[in-house]
């Protein structure tokens, strides 16, 4: 894989995060509806998939730098 596949994976995954991070704030910070734990659980859990897979690829990438010096 080429380091543009890389980045744009990391691209993709940095906005699915921001996104979800974003929902998640939304739903979670409305005052007058009640959110049931599970879904509170499942944000949680959707953001530290979408970061260690973060963590992957940008390893990936430290690698590929590190190979092209």
């Amino acid at each position: 894989m080429d380091r543009t596949e890389i980045e744009a994976n990391i691209r993709r995954l940095n906005d699915q995060l921001a996104e979800i991070i974003e929902e998640k704030n939304f739903v979670l910070g409305q005052t007058g509806r009640h959110v049931p734990g599970h879904v509170a659980r499942g944000y949680e859990a959707t953001i530290k998939r979408l970061e260690k897979e973060l963590a992957e690829w940008r390893q990936l990438l430290a690698r590929e730098e590190e190979k092209s010096r």
